[in-house]
């Protein structure tokens, strides 16, 4: 397989989608060329499949794989994946993710694949997204929040893909709500500070808080993709990939 990077957060809605896609656009302007996945995404109708973040992965670095081999398992309804495809009387197969991988791996330098919610969200009733993670065999970038409740969802996620002995890259902090007050100021440092000590992994961060994403997503993918953060991010990605040859 290509060298890959498996974009997944501590949480739902902590900017996932946000860093994959500065990450592969950084990627290719520095000449490499790149894919993108997100195997799964919920809450997606029909009518909206144009605006979902498996689109917006593929528009940010103009790519032309089908929608269906980016995203091969879409769901309308807004829940956890295992739930949204049994709505839909539908099971999501591990096996059929891996074998597209596989093929869209074929044709790039470098794969840029992002999770759906949490690592230990199921997926089927018997895995979860580290278990995805694990098939592809690709290492983990960790997108957390910076602010308060940061550090225990971070480190709980850690120590997870350390149990499964998936290696982690970084862990890049986000800024998910605009830090107004005083004591938001002292709740982002504070995390940031004792993760710096205790993640054991590179912390990156914290992204700057972007309001009206979803409007303004490839300007500020743009401007995300040239900041010291995703830089230095792509560096270590390709570090990384060299060490695992």
């Amino acid at each position: 397989m290509s060298h890959g990077i498996f974009i997944t957060g501590t949480d739902t809605g902590v900017g996932k989608t946000l860093v994959a896609a500065a990450v592969a656009l950084a990627l290719k302007k520095q000449g490499f060329e790149v894919g993108v996945m997100k195997p799964v995404e919920t809450g997606v109708p029909p009518s909206k499949t144009g605006q979902s973040d498996a689109a917006r992965l593929r528009a940010i670095i103009d790519g032309e794989d089908q929608l269906g081999a980016i995203c091969p398992y879409p769901f309308a309804l807004p829940v956890a994946p295992l739930a949204a495809a049994q709505a839909e009387r539908q099971a999501i197969n591990p096996e059929v993710i891996r074998k597209i991988y596989r093929l869209l791996s074929d044709r790039y330098d470098h794969m840029v694949v992002e999770g759906v919610g949490g690592v230990s969200v199921p997926i089927t009733p018997d895995s979860d997204v580290m278990d995805l993670m694990a098939q592809l065999k690709l290492p983990a970038v960790i997108i957390g929040r910076s602010g308060l409740g940061g550090i225990n969802h971070a480190l709980l996620t850690i120590e997870a893909l350390r149990r499964r002995k998936i290696p982690i890259v970084a862990l890049v902090l986000n800024q998910t709500h605009p830090t107004r007050s005083k004591i938001m100021r002292i709740q982002e440092r504070t995390t940031i500070d004792l993760l710096l000590k205790q993640a054991g992994v590179p912390v990156l961060g914290p992204l700057p808080y972007r309001s009206g994403l979803s409007k303004r997503f490839r300007p500020s993918v743009i401007h995300l993709s040239r900041s010291a953060a995703i830089t230095k991010l792509v560096k270590l990605i390709l570090s990384f990939g060299r060490r695992s040859r």
